[in-house]
């Protein structure tokens, strides 16, 4: 089964499962997390019953080659928890976001970046989905160059 959601979905979804699962669980429960995405592992974060009665397994990667800096546990939950609050600003205001997808639309790019400084280093964290597997939705934070969001700041500054 190929899994078909519309992109307002998908980000209901990470949301929910990003505050539920992650954030909210225990320090020494997300850390163990955390090590499992940062060794390259997917983790398994639900299974969803779908409306034709077959199941959904919602699995989560992380994609840190663009981070700049020091990726440990605190820069991750700091970065997850601005992710999570930029996806609910979009969600809570009923607009649609602006998504990349390739043209058979099984990948998607949320163009919803989390930007966060920590020690004077920039980094952008962005939400992508996977629907191209049968029967699983992967989500899957990507680090990306943050420099072209700075670009636009300075444009806009200048304008």
């Amino acid at each position: 089964m190929k899994v078909k959601m519309d992109a307002p979905s998908v980000l209901a979804i990470a949301a929910t499962l990003f505050k539920t699962g992650l954030l909210d669980a225990g320090r020494t429960e997300a850390k163990r997390y955390f090590r499992e995405l940062e060794a390259g592992r997917e983790l398994i974060l639900s299974d969803m019953a779908m409306p034709d009665k077959s199941t959904m397994r919602i699995k989560l990667q992380l994609l840190p080659q663009e981070f700049r800096g020091n990726l440990n546990f605190s820069a991750f939950k700091e970065h997850l928890l601005f992710l999570t609050a930029e996806l609910a600003k979009v969600i809570n205001a009923k607009t649609e976001p602006l998504v990349m997808s390739d043209d058979e639309g099984g990948q998607l790019l949320f163009n919803i970046p989390a930007l966060t400084q920590i020690d004077g280093v920039l980094n952008a964290l962005v939400l992508g989905a996977d629907l191209r597997r049968p029967g699983a939705l992967v989500l899957q934070l990507m680090f990306i160059d943050p420099d072209q969001y700075r670009a636009a700041e300075v444009k806009t500054a200048n304008s």
